[in-house]
Parts: structure tokens; C-alpha cells; sequence
């Protein structure tokens, strides 16, 4: 890192040397740097070794080549072309000036699809039972009610991600000096003659003092104003928790260039989750079943209103409205998650009608269905590197034709990469799928100790934690899968990660079963009530009277 560093700035040394001596203009790209500065830029340590103690290396490098391709102007279009549909004028590394920044938007973007994803299969699942919810028997609100708690708490999680990313969406402060000094420069260049040496190294220090991102100077004037400018620059990297703050978030996408769509569908997503909420509360409070019943309409009618809405803005950010990129992922989720706002919003307004129960249901899982889909392309596209997603365009078209990010190849040339796995793609979503299988098969055996007066607390505590279990291993093992993009080839990693998949494969398989069994049990008592169970010999006792 640092040798590549001093390479551009003894380049950009030779380059001053040019303009003393009367030689054309600096080639683009290259400014000039004070001797002091490169010399430090030269002294600085070379980090890889610690890169490698963390593991680090192999990403860090494709992230390194990728800035320094954008940087150097080697991609087509990266460069004062007119921007295509969702296209950022700006660079990799306008948008990612650091490897910490780099870390961060990926790894927020990788629990906004996740908890999007689990939180539609928490609401595919209850939303069918709903249907069907007579035959439930004593499982009735284990399967249907703790259900939508659960889809509750992923989608809160999501939204509020989706607040606090754009919110504090803002480019590198010397991505932003190093703009204005090109400017200045540019501007000095008209006015003072190339032939006249001392004017222009007197142009060019000012230019670099005004502009300059470094910390030290040699006199207490510079010092001063150094000081003001990381008071300045701290001021303006406070990270922000309340996703309210629309003035902050509107202004720093207007900067960077992404329109207010981005925070306009990510708040609008946030507050329909609170009216979800405030509808869900209501069925664990002790009010009049009246006033509990139309609480639950209205709040799930207003909160289905707004997913759809929310649905429509990320199409106007994508320009699903003005395009046929069938080809763009992006246009792909944004068109899934309004279609299954909008079935949202019709099993909501059918649920006013008392005998349109089953339909408004009904509606209510295919619109889970479909925002599964949707959610499943974001993770996708969070495989490709477009760390956007469906709501933040401006950052997925920051590579090749398909959004992808590019790389410098050592012959010079700039390709798309392909981070695309179907593989790890597909056992994020089991992993999905584990967690919340086990939280449903949880639920059921905590509710049972309703029914069975034999079972102890203890047994009962014992037993909900046990089938918690796969759960928890299933979140340890989606935290390895945001840092671990590739299956590890040393041994005994290969193995180990290998192993996980398998385990997950298997969890799965056990939860289904429990709850399966757990149903069938309780769907034997409906019809059988004075009869003891004959679901697998009465071996699901978890879940027997």
C-alpha cells in the first residue's frame, strides 16, 4: 500500500520537475505533490503483514485494485461520460476513500437482504397458517402470532439499517479536497503562464496548503488551520442514530449525487413497520376485543399502504418506470418489492370484510412470498458487491454493464469480476430458513406448557432452549458468512466451514420435523379431543397434553 503510494507521488514529482523545465501540461490524473509530503507518504509502514494476521489480505487486494483501477481512469465511463440510468459520476473510490469504509457498507448491507429475507419467511409461513388457522388447535398463536413477532423484529432491524446507511452515506473529505484542488488548479493553470516557474510553484504550494489532508505543517499558521480542518472533518463524521434526520440524510445524498429516493424508501418502510407493530401490540394488551379488533385493521392497512409505497419509491430509484433493465438486479427487487407491497395492501383492505378471512390471509402470504424473491436478489446482489441493494442505486453501477465491481488484471486490462456464488448464496438463505424454523418449533414448546400440566418448568425451559439452539448457530453462522465470502481452502477451515453447511442442511431438516409433528398433534386433538395422540406413537410428548 504505502510502496504504491510513494510511486504516484515520485511520479508526481517527475511531473513538477516537467513544468519547471518549460514541458507540456501534467498528464491527467496527476497532481503535484510537495517534496515533504511525498517524502512522508514514502516513510509510511507497510501494513501487509498485519492485513494477513487478520486474514484480510485477499479481499484488501481486490478492494485495493478496484480503487486504484476507478482512480487511475481505466474504466470506461469513469470519466466525464454522461451517466446511464442509476450511474454515478464519481469513482470506487469516491464512495469507498477506505478499507474501514469499505467493511462498513458491506456489512450493513449484508443484514439489511439477510433480516429482509428471514423476516419474509417469518410472514410467509404465519400468513399461510393464518388460513388455516382452526386446524391449528393449541399451536394457533405459536404458529401465527409469534410468527409475525419474529418477521417483526427482522423487519425493524432491516429498515432502521436502511435509515442509518443512507443517512450517513457521505464521500471521503479528501475525495472531496483532492476535487476542489483539481479545480483550483485547473483555474490557476489559465491564469498564470507555464513559462513563469515561480509564480506557479507559488500557485501550486498555496493550491496543496489550502487543500491538503495531511496533519502536520512546519508553521503555526498552517498548524492552526490543520487543527480547524479536523475539527471541521470530525464534525462532519459523527455517525448518526436517529433515523429522523431527513435534512442530514437528504443533503449527503444530494452530494453524493443519489437523489432523496434512497432515505424516502427507507423511511417510508421504517414507519410501516411501526404501524405493523402498533397492530401487533395490540393483540398482547389487555384492551376491549373491539377496540383490539380495529387496531389491528387500520394499523396493518396503513402499515401494508406504506410497504407498497416504500416498493414505489425504490422503482423510481432503480427507473423501473423509464426501463426495461430486465437485466439490472436491481430493477428486478425493486418491481418484486412493490408487487408484494401491493399484496400487502389487498389482503389488508379484504380484512374489513369478516368472511373475506381466508382471502385477505391469503394475499398476505403471496405478498411474503414475493418480497422473499425481492429479498433473495438483494442477497444476491450483495454476493456481486452491489452493496445498494434495491433502495441506494447509486451504488451498484459503479463497475461494469452488470454492475459489477472492475478490476485491474495485471496485463493492464479492466474486467468485471464475477463474486457471484450460487453455492454461498443458497446456504445464506438455509441458513435463513434454519433460524426461523427454530424459532417457530421454540415457540410451539414454550406455548405447550399451557396444555401439559405434567411438564415441569424446568423441563419446559430446557426443552424451548434446545430447540433455540439451531437458531443461534444459525445467526453465528451468517456473522462467519459476512466476513468469509469464499469457502476457506486450508485445512482444517475447508473442512470445518464445509462441515457448518452440512449441520445447517441437517437443522433444518430437524426443525421442519418437529414442527410438522407439533401440528400434526395439534390438528389430531381438533378433530379428536377426548382421544390421546397417535402422531408417531405419542413420541412428541414436547408437545402432547
Amino acid at each position: 500500500m504505502a510502496t504504491s503510494i510513494a510511486d504516484d507521488a515520485a511520479l508526481a514529482t517527475v511531473s513538477m520537475s516537467r513544468i519547471r523545465l518549460g514541458e507540456p501540461d501534467l498528464p491527467t490524473g496527476v497532481r503535484v505533490i510537495p517534496r515533504q509530503e511525498a517524502e512522508r507518504v514514502r516513510n509510511l509502514p507497510n501494513l501487509h503483514a498485519r492485513i494477513d494476521e487478520l486474514g484480510l489480505t485477499q479481499e484488501y487486494a481486490a478492494f485495493r485494485d478496484r480503487f486504484l483501477g476507478w482512480r487511475k481512469g481505466e474504466a470506461k465511463g469513469a470519466q466525464g461520460e454522461a451517466s446511464t440510468l442509476g450511474q454515478s459520476r464519481n469513482g470506487f473510490g469516491y464512495y469507498y476513500p477506505s478499507m474501514e469504509v469499505w467493511q462498513w457498507r458491506r456489512t450493513l448491507s449484508y443484514w439489511i437482504s439477510v433480516t429482509f429475507f428471514e423476516g419474509s419467511i417469518f410472514f410467509t409461513i404465519s400468513s399461510f397458517m393464518y388460513c388455516y388457522e382452526e386446524e391449528l388447535g393449541k399451536q394457533k398463536e405459536a404458529m401465527t402470532l409469534w410468527g409475525y413477532v419474529g418477521g417483526k423484529i427482522c423487519f425493524i432491524v432491516c429498515t432502521y439499517l436502511m435509515c442509518i446507511e443512507t443517512i450517513n452515506l457521505t464521500p471521503s473529505q479528501c475525495e472531496q479536497r483532492s476535487a476542489e484542488r483539481r479545480k483550483s488548479e485547473s483555474t490557476q493553470r489559465r491564469r498564470v503562464s507555464i513559462t513563469d516557474e515561480d509564480e506557479m510553484e507559488r500557485a501550486r504550494t498555496r493550491i496543496d496548503s489550502d487543500y491538503s489532508c495531511s496533519s502536520g505543517s512546519d508553521d503555526d499558521t498552517d498548524s492552526s488551520d490543520d487543527d480547524e480542518r479536523r475539527v471541521r472533518s470530525k464534525a462532519d463524521e459523527i455517525f448518526f442514530y436517529n433515523p429522523f434526520r431527513y435534512k442530514k440524510a437528504i443533503a449527503n445524498l444530494k452530494e453524493v449525487g443519489a437523489g432523496p429516493w434512497p432515505y424516502i424508501a427507507s423511511i417510508i418502510y421504517f414507519i410501516g413497520v411501526g404501524a405493523f407493530t402498533i397492530g401487533l401490540a395490540a393483540e398482547f394488551s389487555p384492551i376491549p376485543k373491539e377496540v383490539e379488533h380495529w387496531t389491528l385493521l387500520i394499523s396493518f392497512l396503513i402499515g401494508s399502504f406504506l410497504f407498497w409505497i416504500g416498493g414505489v419509491a425504490e422503482c423510481v430509484e432503480n427507473g423501473v418506470f423509464t426501463s426495461l433493465s430486465i437485466h439490472d438486479q436491481g430493477w428486478w427487487g425493486a418491481l418484486l418489492n412493490m408487487v408484494g407491497g401491493l399484496g400487502f395492501f389487498i389482503g389488508a383492505l379484504l380484512g374489513f370484510e369478516p368472511s373475506l378471512s381466508y382471502e385477505s390471509n391469503f394475499w398476505y402470504g403471496i405478498g411474503s412470498v414475493i418480497f422473499a424473491a425481492g429479498s433473495g436478489i438483494q442477497i444476491v446482489m450483495w454476493k456481486d458487491e452491489q452493496f445498494g441493494l434495491t433502495f441506494l442505486a447509486v451504488l451498484n453501477h459503479l463497475g461494469g454493464p452488470s454492475g459489477r465491481p472492475m478490476v485491474l488484471t495485471p496485463g493492464g486490462n479492466m474486467q468485471e469480476e464475477q463474486t457471484f456464488s450460487r453455492t454461498g448464496t443458497l446456504f445464506i438463505m438455509i441458513h435463513c430458513f434454519s433460524s426461523a424454523l427454530s424459532f417457530y418449533a421454540s415457540a410451539m414448546l414454550m406455548h405447550s406448557v399451557k396444555h401439559n400440566t405434567n411438564l415441569t418448568m424446568v423441563r419446559w425451559i430446557t426443552m424451548s432452549i434446545d430447540a433455540l439452539i439451531p437458531c443461534i448457530l444459525a445467526h453465528i453462522m451468517l456473522v462467519l458468512n459476512s466476513a468469509v465470502i469464499k469457502t476457506p481452502t486450508m485445512a482444517p477451515f475447508r473442512q470445518l466451514y464445509i462441515g457448518a453447511r452440512v449441520l445447517a442442511a441437517c437443522m433444518v431438516l430437524n426443525s421442519g420435523g418437529m414442527i410438522i409433528g407439533g401440528l400434526m398433534d395439534a390438528n389430531w386433538h381438533v378433530h379428536h379431543p377426548e382421544e390421546p395422540s397417535s402422531c408417531l406413537n405419542g413420541t412428541l410428548y414436547l408437545v402432547s397434553d
